[in-house]
């Protein structure tokens, strides 16, 4: 009687585990497919738009400000747009690369970055 017992509550204890580390793996799992590889390419999205933009807008401010400064009103203001687009570009290039610290697109797709070790 108390053999049965002690398995039925081994049973009821092993499932319980089961069901947990379920819920672990679907919390804390890889990133491959679904919601999280969808979630990371948003992130990433989202990232190059704030980088190009954050550089245009850097660009112009800096173009404007010398501008004023000098007094050559649309000269230095196209130039740093111009300046501004660039380094924006290029830094959504490494983004999506993955060639910085960051998320890129080569971590939110699963492939290793270049550079790490497998």
């Amino acid at each position: 009687m108390s053999e049965d017992k002690d398995r039925a509550s081994l049973a009821e204890l092993d499932r319980k585990l089961t069901a947990v580390a379920g819920r672990r793996e679907e919390k804390h799992g890889p990133v491959s497919g679904g919601r999280k590889s969808s979630s990371a390419g948003m992130a990433l999205g989202m990232r190059i738009s704030a980088e190009m933009i954050a550089s245009i807008v850097v660009g112009l401010l800096i173009g404007w400000g010398l501008d004023r400064f000098f007094n050559t009103m649309p000269l230095l203001l196209v130039l740093f747009v111009i300046l501004g687009a660039g380094a924006g570009g290029l830094n959504a290039y490494r983004a999506a690369k993955g060639y910085d610290s960051a998320i890129g697109l080569g971590r939110a797709m699963g492939k290793p970055k270049q550079g790490d070790k497998e």
